[in-house]
């Protein structure tokens, strides 16, 4: 027979933290001609979560003439912050756009709630998600100088089969969400 005061072997505590860091923009425009560019981040969580920043070239593994700062920092709850990034060198294409990668690592607290009851032995389980979010981080130099509508009117489609090949013969970098012809909309995933 078991004694009654043999300890309780409870149910483990599950313990998640999930990411809540928001990025306010998809892209950030560095210009040539000026000393830095900014983007804000935006904790959406109840616990404060640490924030790593890295721009990477755009094999998206070494590190490109860029830093953002602060590199570290602590971004409280339901907070917003507002982060700079600032060129290195000045050993760029002055003909083209550049493209790199902004990359924002958010880090959840770990969660330092243990039991003390000397009653009932408690297993705690905790499940901690990093994620890295990268974003483009375009180097516009000054010799760029058109509008988003002349870059578009540049574009060259071609329909090939079942498919629509678009040139950009621009030397800037172009994102397309859809494309719409006639009554025809498709979505670009």
């Amino acid at each position: 027979m078991a004694s009654s005061e043999s300890k309780k072997i409870e149910q483990p505590l599950l313990t998640q933290k999930y990411y809540g860091l928001r990025l306010g923009t998809t892209r950030v425009i560095y210009k040539e001609d000026a000393p830095s560019t900014s983007f804000w981040i935006m904790n959406e969580k109840e616990y404060p979560i640490l924030v790593q920043t890295q721009v990477y070239n755009d094999d998206k593994s070494s590190k490109a003439p860029f830093i953002v700062t602060p590199p570290i920092l602590k971004v409280e709850s339901n907070a917003r912050t507002r982060l700079k990034v600032i060129p290195t060198s000045n050993l760029f294409n002055k003909n083209e756009e550049s493209l790199y990668w902004l990359c924002v690592k958010g880090v959840p607290p770990l969660n330092d709630n243990e039991s003390n009851n000397k009653n009932n032995i408690t297993t705690n389980l905790n499940v901690n998600v990093v994620t890295n979010s990268c974003i483009k981080l375009i180097y516009r130099p000054k010799t760029i100088d058109l509008t988003t509508m002349e870059i578009a009117d540049k574009l060259k489609l071609e329909r090939k089969g079942n498919s629509i090949v678009i040139k950009n013969p621009t030397s800037s970098y172009v994102n397309i969400a859809n494309i719409k012809s006639g009554n025809l909309s498709f979505n670009i995933p």
